[in-house]
């Protein structure tokens, strides 16, 4: 072999060992892109799957409004450490369970839209609980994906091995066993997942036949409880009715015509009446608002006389007017509200007692009742027998009465809780036995007039 032709060879291969070098670091380089892919792709699948799995495992508590069940599963979930944070949302879009650990970004205040979410640390996932077709709630899920520097160095042992051209195949070799190994996991898992998915939609229809059954008979005791008291109500009202009227015109066959206290008493007895029908067209959302700039202590000026007529003699009213803000309701339902409220509180009082009512400005920060901003504040207080715990806890129930059979009908509380509720409003009921009753009541402040007065 000439000197000329070694040197040649020599030449080619300096040309050929960094070309070689370039091409093996672009493969490394291509393997990284490649892995960082893949490790993307399964974490995003993993974060799917642990999302379908808790969203059909949460379903049944969303449907029964359990929320510690919904919190017991979201405990589950804390113990892997790779879910920084977990939130269940209702129907209405609020959050009913959930953990956040330290350090890492809160989930949303308000259920999010349906979607994943693939950044540089993290993969959240957010989906709809459907259950028979219909929207339960929102579970949101954030995975905690490896730190970047972790990935380069597990990366950069790839390129090294790059290099390293005979090593290449080997660590390509390794890892596609070791995908092998993670799909036969994965799939043994779906498999398991499937089983258990077919086992709670199995235990889901049993309780679907259940909950059925009791929603049956709970109606029809709703009904006979609805009827019953109405109709009860009713008969009261139309004999007094038919008593003034009777007599009325027993005067009037007299000659005499002293008459007004008896037709005034049919009147009342036609309002009443005209009252148990509102409160049933109210509880049934059967009844339109038509909300407007109302003034309180204007209201409760214009009611004083209605009032004490309501509570009777052996009641003092003692009013407090100090609010100043209008708010924005329906005047004819807050004056049924305020009235439902004395008879309760003159019921509450056999032996008299004093009625006081309040109101006052006042701004509310946020809370789970209410939203932050600015109130009029309304408290009806009396000095009555007061509630127990049970009691104070039911009070707005639909047809729940502490009342005797034939007294009522349940629905008083329920209308004002709905219609405060349907204003934007909240109410708060603080009660112990013997210590009388306080009935708290936040109506929003009239918006065109707060920003007329802060412009």
């Amino acid at each position: 072999m000439s000197v000329l032709t070694i040197f040649s060879r020599i030449r080619l291969l300096r040309w050929w060992a960094p070309a070689a070098v370039v091409l093996l670091i672009a493969v490394g380089v291509l393997g990284i892109l490649y892995e960082e892919n893949l490790y993307r792709s399964e974490k995003i699948q993993e974060a799917i799957v642990q999302a379908n799995i808790f969203g059909s495992s949460v379903a049944a508590s969303l449907v029964f409004n359990d929320s510690a069940a919904a919190q017991g599963y979201v405990n589950a979930l804390e113990t892997n450490p790779e879910i920084e944070a977990v939130e269940v949302y209702e129907s209405s879009g609020m959050p009913v369970a959930g953990f956040v650990r330290a350090g890492a970004n809160r989930p949303p205040g308000l259920a999010p839209a349906p979607g994943v979410v693939a950044g540089p640390a993290r993969i959240t996932v957010a989906e709809r609980v459907i259950r028979n077709g219909m929207t339960q709630g929102t579970i949101y899920i954030s995975v905690l994906m490896d730190p970047f520097g972790r990935r380069l160095v597990r990366f950069g042992g790839i390129v090294l091995l790059a290099i390293m051209a005979l090593l290449v195949l080997g660590v390509s070799s390794v890892a596609q066993r070791a995908l092998r190994r993670a799909n036969e996991r994965l799939s043994t898992q779906g498999a398991e997942l499937a089983d258990t998915n077919r086992r709670l939609q199995l235990e889901m229809a049993e309780r679907a036949v259940a909950e059925e059954s009791l929603r049956q008979s709970q109606k029809m005791e709703a009904i006979g409880q609805l009827s019953g008291g109405i109709a009860h109500d009713l008969n009261n009202l139309l004999a007094i009715m038919q008593g003034n009227l009777q007599l009325a015109r027993k005067r009037l066959a007299q000659g005499k015509a002293d008459i007004q206290r008896y037709l005034d008493g049919a009147l009342d007895a036609i309002t009443r009446a005209a009252s148990v029908t509102h409160r049933v067209l109210a509880f049934s959302r059967r009844q339109p608002l038509s909300p407007r700039s109302v003034n309180l202590n204007a209201l409760l000026a214009d009611m004083a006389d209605l009032l004490r007529h309501s509570v009777g003699e052996r009641i003092e009213i003692e009013m407090h007017c100090d609010g100043k803000w209008p708010v924005w309701c329906d005047a004819n339902q807050m004056e049924t509200v305020i009235i439902n409220l004395a008879l309760n509180a003159r019921d509450a009082m056999p032996d008299g007692g004093t009625l006081t009512i309040s109101t006052s400005d006042r701004y509310v920060p946020s809370s789970p009742d209410v939203a932050g901003g600015e109130y009029v504040e309304l408290r009806i207080a009396d000095t009555g027998v007061g509630m127990t715990e049970d009691v104070r806890e039911r009070a707005v129930d639909p047809f729940f009465t502490t009342k005797p059979q034939g007294r009522g009908i349940g629905l008083g509380l329920s209308m004002v809780f709905g219609y405060v509720r349907q204003s934007n409003g909240s109410l708060r009921i603080d009660s112990e036995p013997g210590m009388g009753t306080v009935i708290t009541i936040m109506m929003p402040r009239y918006a065109a007039q707060a920003s007329a007065v802060n412009a």
